[in-house]
């Protein structure tokens, strides 16, 4: 029990440093130790004030990385995070999904050929679209 606290008041704790950028990310499981090895110096490249805190579901490859002391509307420590899970054969969503946070990014997961496909299906049974207007597809 005690574990299993510590783990769900992560965000809470994180939370107490300002509002943090939130990067849900998938990757193979073989791929996550150079990932996380590779992560603090990408980050520190792209956002030298950014602290990085990571949790989550190692076990199936879904990682939480929140970054604290940014500006919320600076994305650039944000591409860089999501570049690396993509360079990594990861995904930049994870068990959120793409929404419309990271519609912007979602090139570097996907092909052409896949977004096209998406679109294809969304306007076959959303040719108004109504339903979800700008999520995953701007």
């Amino acid at each position: 029990e005690r574990v299993w606290e510590y783990r769900e008041r992560q965000p809470e704790a994180i939370a107490t440093l300002g509002v943090p950028h939130k990067l849900d990310v998938c990757l193979p499981v073989a791929a996550l130790p150079a990932y996380l090895e590779a992560l603090p110096g990408v980050l520190a490249a792209a956002a030298p004030r950014a602290r990085l805190h990571v949790y989550g579901h190692a076990g199936d490859g879904n990682l939480h990385v929140n970054l604290a002391g940014l500006d919320p509307h600076d994305e650039t420590a944000d591409e860089a995070v999501l570049r690396l899970a993509a360079e990594h054969g990861g995904s930049i969503a994870a068990e959120h999904g793409v929404g419309q946070a990271k519609t912007a990014w979602l090139h570097l997961s996907r092909s052409p050929a896949e977004i096209a496909a998406m679109r294809a299906v969304k306007a076959a049974l959303d040719p108004a679209g109504v339903m979800n207007p700008g999520v995953l597809l701007p």
